[in-house]
């Protein structure tokens, strides 16, 4: 004769379900800061690795929904990155609080 225990199993649920975050990176981060020299500027983004950015993608530059500009980036870490711009609208400035959408396209 077998005898079947069982218990009850409590489990925690993963942040990403209750962060609304999901299964997949951002693929987007927000500027922290622009550290603007006369030879340079280099654009400070607050996240990195984990929402998808890497060295050498290009990404478009928005506030709110106007796109105003576009950088490449040139350093990520784990959650932070760096970029350079590439081009920016005219009479437009990249400022904290604009965020970033990494470019991609479709090959069909």
């Amino acid at each position: 004769m077998f005898v079947l225990s069982v218990s009850a199993v409590s489990a925690s649920i993963p942040s990403f379900v209750s962060d609304g975050t999901g299964l997949y990176a951002s693929n987007s981060a927000q500027v922290i800061n622009v550290s603007d020299s006369a030879d340079i500027a280099v654009v400070h983004l607050d996240n990195g690795l984990d929402a998808g950015l890497d060295v050498g993608m290009t990404a478009s530059v928005y506030r709110g929904v106007e796109k105003i500009g576009t950088v490449i980036l040139v350093a990520t870490e784990q959650y932070q990155s760096a970029a350079l711009i590439l081009e920016l609208n005219e009479s437009r400035v990249i400022e904290a609080g604009d965020y970033v959408q990494l470019n991609t396209f479709r090959n069909s």
